[in-house]
């Protein structure tokens, strides 16, 4: 995946996201306003990692914190309102970019290997909550 990575960032043009700042703001598109150790424990980051992604994030005005109501010392983080149309745009480019990478393959194996990676990433996510 890594390797795939490297060609579809090698081929990015425009505002596209790197897998870190695509996987961030997914998150916090889904979950948020959530504080950074929140973030940090379920992506499985070091909070001093997780700290300096979110800091980018924000400088390029993806991410907005807010006071928690709860405990004003705490901030939660949220996507800015340009952020859900710009994951949009990000999830159909990566889309375009596995189907042209894969339109070679048979149907039959791009379907299994779609199968075969959701099995793995639920097999993980169980090893993990254990």
């Amino acid at each position: 995946m890594r390797r795939a990575e490297a060609v579809r960032l090698a081929g990015m043009t425009g505002e596209d996201l790197d897998r870190s700042a695509y996987l961030l703001l997914r998150y916090l598109e889904a979950k948020g306003p959530v504080g950074i150790k929140s973030l940090a424990d379920e992506l499985q980051l070091d909070i001093s990692t997780a700290s300096r992604q979110i800091a980018a994030l924000e400088a390029k005005g993806y991410v907005e914190r807010a006071a928690d109501p709860r405990d004003a010392r705490v901030s939660l983080l949220r996507v800015a309102d340009a952020v859900p149309a710009m994951l949009a745009e990000a999830r159909a480019n990566r889309k375009r970019f596995y189907a042209k990478l894969l339109e070679e393959w048979p149907e039959e194996e791009s379907r299994k290997l779609g199968e075969l990676l959701g099995r793995f990433n639920r097999t993980v996510e169980q090893r993990r909550k254990r």
